[in-house]
């Protein structure tokens, strides 16, 4: 993809050619007085420069303001990551409590049940202990009608539905406590999934906000790498532009022929150093064209 930047550039050095300009010149003295129509035309080339050089001024501004812009993200970034990380401590802290919490329920159900495990067991036995043993007199008594008296089992069943009302009434409290421990223990593992849920929310904010900053800091170098080229390209460019434009204005001003030779001198001089510095230019932003990025490049059009 052409870089407009470079094509800018470009521009500016067509545009510009003021060793073109001055060739017929170059085998004459280096002091000999330039003619009206080649300072004409080298100011009609000035000027076509200097639009150029506004163009790319611009378009370095744009990207210094870019790196402003990036470097502002970046420590709102790192405010909000230093927020983001005070959070996770906090929900780190809140998450060993449920955890601690749900943990105390557990062990309230756990002992729940092992108490009711003995009683309903021992419950299970002797109630089917009670129906069988009520079973077998009936059938004795059906058996031994006369001397129904010999199937008598009555203490026997009395000592046992007595138990079984001493276990219903130990059940009582038992069940209580397992069924309050098992509501306790649901509601604390909710409260530990929603902390969890939480805290999962904040590293995944803050593993966000740093590949963000990550990023900023990745634009920031390319930035003031192309930055640190061509800015001072581009001021040095103009402020020798603006000595070229002073030394075309001596040509028009001088009419001493001592003057317009030293006028003539510098004109030359300031058009060797522009053109010379053509391919310098040309390199600089070659090079900045490999080093910024593609979104960098478009958010700051020609």
């Amino acid at each position: 993809m052409a870089w407009p930047l470079h094509g800018a550039m470009a521009a500016l050095a067509a545009t510009f050619g003021l060793l073109a300009v001055l060739s017929p010149l170059v085998a004459a003295a280096a002091d000999e007085p330039l003619t009206p129509a080649a300072i004409a035309d080298l100011e009609s080339k000035l000027r076509g420069a200097r639009i150029a050089q506004a163009a790319i001024a611009a378009r370095v501004a744009c990207f210094e303001q870019q790196d402003r812009d990036r470097v502002k993200e970046r420590d709102a970034d790192q405010l909000r990551l230093g927020g983001l990380s005070t959070r996770r401590d906090e929900l780190n802290a809140t998450l060993v409590q449920r955890r601690a919490e749900s943990e105390g329920f557990l062990t309230q159900q756990q002992e729940a049940s092992l108490a009711l495990s003995p009683l309903r067991a021992e419950l299970t036995t002797l109630t089917a202990y009670k129906n069988a043993r009520e079973q077998a007199v009936r059938g004795c008594k059906n058996r031994w009608t006369i001397m129904s008296f010999l199937c008598d089992s009555s203490a026997e069943l009395a000592s046992i539905t007595s138990r079984i009302s001493d276990i219903d009434r130990e059940l009582g409290p038992v069940e209580r406590r397992f069924n309050e421990a098992a509501a306790n223990l649901a509601s604390a593992v909710t409260r530990y999934n929603d902390s969890k849920g939480l805290l999962d929310a904040a590293e995944a904010e803050i593993a966000s906000t740093t590949n963000e900053i990550t990023a900023a800091e990745a634009d920031i170098g390319r930035l003031q790498a192309a930055l640190s080229s061509l800015g001072p390209a581009v001021r040095d460019s103009g402020l020798l532009l603006d000595e070229f434009s002073d030394a075309l204005a001596d040509t028009r001003r001088v009419h001493a022929a001592d003057g317009q030779r030293r006028a003539a001198l510098a004109v030359r001089d300031l058009a060797a150093r522009v053109d010379g510095a053509r391919s310098r230019y040309d390199a600089l932003y070659d090079q900045a064209r490999t080093t910024l990025a593609e979104h960098n490049l478009a958010a700051c059009p020609a």
